[in-house]
């Protein structure tokens, strides 16, 4: 009798016991699926940052090779505010580098996010659009050769070179913090006179 039970209990399993299986495996299934959603969400999370601190650090690098390579001209004075500034550049973003070539960088706010916008070489109407990711505002700033800041380029009173000692962008970003980003004039700031100038002429 006992033999001929353990045969039959050999033979397969109980309703109940299936039904202790399935509910596992389907707690199991929820389970990984949950890990799965929260790991996509993550994982967008992760390349929307990564995505936008590249694209931060793309347009930080066009901004500064664009402005320390600002040269002064005297038939072209740079001039600046806080919205705006104006000046020839011999490291263009977009125009063939080398030659002089004039460039308007200007802030504009597009549904509460600040955008650069880039100007190259009017005749050809070359651009970009710049967007400020994590800012909440932006402004330009110019330092002259004693570290002091001004809200317009050349300054209100006093002397001053052609060109400002260094160029910042200041940003006001959403999580109360300020990110600098600063450009170095790397040449000569006022127009170099050639003397023999006027015997060329």
């Amino acid at each position: 009798m006992t033999s001929e039970f353990v045969a039959a209990r050999q033979g397969g399993l109980t309703l109940l016991e299936m039904m202790v299986v399935l509910l596992i495996a389907g707690m199991a299934i929820t389970l990984g699926f949950q890990s799965l959603g929260q790991w996509r969400r993550a994982n967008t999370a992760i390349s929307q940052i990564s995505g936008a601190t590249q694209q931060a650090a793309l347009t930080e690098a066009w901004l500064e090779e664009s402005l320390r390579s600002l040269i002064p001209l005297q038939e072209q004075a740079f001039k600046g505010s806080e919205e705006q500034l104006e000046g020839v550049t011999t490291q263009p973003v977009q125009s063939h580098q080398g030659g002089a070539t004039p460039i308007v960088w200007s802030i504009r706010s597009e549904a509460g996010v600040p955008h650069l916008l880039l100007k190259e070489d009017e005749e050809e109407g070359q651009g970009l659009d710049l967007p400020l990711p994590g800012a909440s505002e932006a402004r330009f700033a110019y330092m002259d050769e004693e570290g002091r800041l001004h809200t317009q380029w050349p300054p209100e009173l006093g002397l001053h070179a052609h060109l400002p000692a260094a160029i910042v962008l200041e940003q006001d970003m959403e999580d109360g913090s300020q990110r600098l980003w600063a450009a170095a004039i790397s040449g000569a700031r006022n127009p170099r006179f050639n003397p023999f100038e006027v015997d060329l002429e």
